[in-house]
């Protein structure tokens, strides 16, 4: 599937709509919504724009790439030696990297014993 397709059939079912009713409401054969979705056929601007109106989005928002998010575990040795990473166009050490995720602990401690004074230990501010 393409993504415009996808998004096109997350659209739809998020609407509630089958492809039979949009068909009907945008005086499209079924085959050209299923084709869309599938990826099969690229949906003319016309369309895209009839098809954003009743889904109450924009175009933009159909035609735009989404961008995937990309979970690394930084507690995992493994991860190290599976990706680089870097600071600029300067790749961290091992010993950098720790330090990176030791400072980030040490802030959130922090930010979680101001928090729990300023809110108490039940989330109420004082």
């Amino acid at each position: 599937m393409s993504d415009i397709g996808d998004k096109l059939k997350k659209l739809r079912e998020e609407k509630g709509y089958t492809p039979e009713e949009i068909a009907r409401q945008l005086h499209f054969t079924k085959s050209v919504v299923w084709s869309y979705e599938l990826g099969k056929r690229e949906p003319s601007h016309d369309h895209l724009c009839q098809m954003a109106q009743l889904y109450g989005v924009t175009v933009e928002d159909i035609l735009k790439e989404e961008k995937h998010k990309l979970i690394i575990d930084l507690q995992l040795d493994k991860t190290w030696e599976d990706y680089k990473f870097c600071v600029g166009h300067m790749e961290l050490n091992k010993a950098e990297l720790e330090d990176a995720i030791l400072l980030i602990k040490a802030r959130r401690m922090v930010k979680n014993q101001t928090e729990r004074k300023i809110h108490g230990p039940y989330g109420r501010k004082h």
